[in-house]
């Protein structure tokens, strides 16, 4: 049995505001909502945090709250592209391939959002919501906010309800494994990699994500370094050219 309770530690808990918070069933489905990403384990398989993402994205699924899914995450800290192993699982709890976009590009919680708003304005989505644990998805909002979206919704994941949907699928999701990245190398690597393409240097988390509020205050909120144009793919189109 999966230790939900886990998956509390993962996330920001106290970085947004609750405004954004879902607090009754949406009227109509969402557009889009944004799954932002966490590592996989060392080999490939799915971890606690992406197993609980694509649980929260079934239950989202089957309850009608959603037209279509953006799995947000590139290959991070690990060799495994964090959206394909989260959209992976969320097939497997009942989210059609062709409804699920996967954003396979980006390395913080700012690009997760900016990169997948931009995937979501392509297609003419407007109705977008986050999910993930609950101070994370609101952050998330935040941050879309900032990126020029009128309204966002923040849907947080429930461990209660984690815990009663997840065990009929719980064989098939310790199972998959992920896509290797060939030459993979490190988060590190990766950004002096854009920083030379771009001439753009992204200050440490640690030090921007503090200065969020103050940059929106003075009017020139972050703009993540990100490719000039995203890839516009479903799941299930990437499926099919491998």
């Amino acid at each position: 049995m999966i230790r939900w309770l886990l998956l509390l530690l993962v996330g920001c808990a106290a970085c947004a505001p609750s405004r954004f918070a879902l607090r009754e069933p949406p009227r109509e489905p969402f557009d889009a909502v944004i799954i932002p990403g966490c590592p996989s384990e060392d080999d490939g398989a799915m971890s606690r945090c992406q197993l609980g993402r694509a649980g929260l994205a079934g239950i989202i699924w089957k309850r009608g709250w959603a037209k279509v899914f953006i799995p947000s995450g590139g290959a991070v800290h690990s060799p495994y592209v964090e959206a394909e192993a989260i959209a992976e699982g969320m097939t497997v709890v009942g989210v059609p391939a062709e409804r699920i976009y996967v954003e396979g590009e980006a390395l913080h919680t700012d690009e997760n959002m900016y990169n997948s708003l931009r995937i979501a304005t392509l297609l003419g989505m407007k109705r977008i919501a986050v999910a993930s644990n609950a101070g994370h998805a609101s952050w998330g909002c935040q941050m879309l906010e900032d990126y020029g979206l009128d309204r966002c919704t923040a849907i947080a994941m429930n461990i209660d309800e984690l815990e009663a949907f997840m065990p009929p699928y719980e064989a098939r999701l310790y199972a998959v494994r992920s896509r290797r990245v060939p030459e993979w190398v490190d988060m590190a690597e990766q950004e002096k990699k854009r920083a030379l393409v771009t001439g753009r240097d992204r200050p440490a988390s640690w030090l921007l994500y503090p200065m969020l509020g103050y940059l929106r205050w003075i009017g020139k909120p972050w703009r993540p370094i990100a490719s000039a144009r995203p890839a516009i793919q479903t799941w299930a189109a990437i499926v099919k050219q491998r």
